[in-house]
Order: C-alpha cells, then structure tokens, then sequence
C-alpha cells in the first residue's frame, strides 16, 4: 500500500480555505499554496487548533496552479493560500493518488 493510500479516505475534498477551524473540521485537503509568486501544490494538514502546508514533493505544470489561482481572483505578487479546481483533482488522482 502506497503512503498516499493511507491519507486518501482523509481528504477532504470539497475544502475551502477559511473554513479550517469550523465544526471541529479534522483531516487533509490539498490547496495551492503561492509564495514569493511560485504556486505550488500543497498538502493541508487540518487539526482541532492549528493547520499545517506542506508542498508536495510530485508537483502538477506551474500553468495549471497559476491559472486556478488567477481564476480565483488571486494575485501571484501576494501569495497566499487557494482551493484547488476539478482540473487539478483530477491531477492529484491520477498522479499522486494512483501511484
């Protein structure tokens, strides 16, 4: 069993940033986490009183993490964290999730 497998029924998938200390929320989401204007996968670690990013170490094309965050109304200079898109779930599935 992959590591991945282990995390996978964690995930929450319909995450959205800003809801990480609501109803006792607890697991992992993925997110793009943007800093000094790189956007980047990233893991979310959620617990009871404290949140965690960590970059993924397999990453999708910076296009596509760009683009989900420009669609967002993001702004790459600013940096900060944005919820992923059906395309980048996909992604995670076929190239994280799957291996």
């Amino acid at each position: 069993m992959g590591l991945w497998k282990e995390f996978e029924d964690k995930i929450i998938w319909d995450f959205r940033i800003g809801d990480e200390f609501k109803n006792n929320l607890e697991g992992y989401a993925f997110v793009v986490d943007v800093f000094e204007g790189v956007p980047r996968l990233a893991l979310y670690k959620i617990k009871k009183y404290s949140c965690e990013s960590s970059p993924t170490k397999i990453q999708p094309p910076e296009e596509m993490l760009a683009a989900a965050v420009i669609r967002q109304g993001g702004d790459l200079k600013k940096g900060g964290l944005f919820q992923i898109d059906p395309e980048i779930k996909e992604w995670i599935r076929n190239n994280i999730l799957s291996v």
